[in-house]
C-alpha cells in the first residue's frame, strides 16, 4: 500500500489530477515508475531534450503521510493533495498548488510558487524567484518569523522588515528569503 509519494520531475509541464488509480501518462517524455517501501516513485528521464507534457494521476480521496516534489525547469499544476508532510524543491521551475498538510516546506532556489495551503507549520526558503502564499484563514493568526537578505517579504502587501518575529498567532511561519520576493497573503 503506498504512503508517500517522490516525484523528481524535469523538462516539461506537469499535471497532478485525481483518477482511480496512480498512473503517468507523457506525449514524449520517458519516467522510471515504481514502488518501494510503500513509496511510489516518479522520476523524469533527465537526458531528455524536449519540451514534453505528462499528466500523473493519483488515486481519488489519497492521503499520504509524506509527499516530496523536486521539481527543475518544467511548470507543476497540482489538484488539492492531503497529507502529513509535503515538500517543493523547485529549481528554474513554476508551481501552483493547493495543499492539506501538517508541515509545509517551500524552497525555491529560482522559481515561482503560487501555494494555497491548510498547514501548522509552514517553511520557506526563498533564494531566487517569488513565493505567493495563501495560508488557511484562521481567527488567531500567524507566528511569523522571517529573515530576509535583499529580497523582500510582504504580509498582505505590507513589507516586513529585514528580521521579523511576532509572537501571535496559533500556527508556525517561517521565512528565509535572498534575493526573492516571499508574499504572505493571511
Amino acid at each position: 500500500m503506498v504512503k508517500s509519494i517522490s516525484l523528481t520531475l524535469s523538462g516539461g509541464e506537469f499535471e497532478i489530477v485525481y483518477g482511480t488509480d496512480f498512473s503517468v501518462k507523457s506525449d514524449c517524455l520517458d519516467h522510471l515508475v515504481y514502488e518501494k517501501d510503500d513509496v511510489w516513485y516518479v522520476v523524469s528521464d533527465p537526458q531528455h531534450t524536449k519540451y514534453a507534457n505528462t499528466t500523473i494521476t493519483i488515486p481519488y480521496q489519497s492521503i499520504f503521510y509524506t509527499v516530496l516534489i523536486n521539481i527543475t525547469d518544467g511548470v507543476l499544476e497540482m489538484c488539492k493533495t492531503s497529507c502529513e508532510h509535503i515538500f517543493f524543491f523547485i529549481k528554474n521551475a513554476t508551481v501552483e498548488a493547493d495543499t492539506v498538510s501538517q508541515r509545509l516546506r517551500i524552497a525555491v532556489s529560482h522559481g515561482n510558487a503560487r501555494i494555497r495551503a491548510k498547514s501548522s507549520y509552514i517553511n520557506i526558503d526563498c533564494g531566487y524567484g517569488t513565493i505567493d502564499l495563501h495560508p488557511e484563514h484562521i481567527k488567531n493568526g500567524y507566528k511569523i518569523n522571517s529573515k530576509c537578505g535583499i529580497g523582500t517579504v510582504t504580509l498582505n502587501s505590507a513589507v516586513l522588515p529585514k528580521q521579523y518575529v511576532s509572537q501571535e498567532g496559533e500556527r508556525q511561519i517561517e521565512v528565509i528569503c535572498g534575493m526573492g520576493a516571499v508574499n504572505i497573503y493571511t
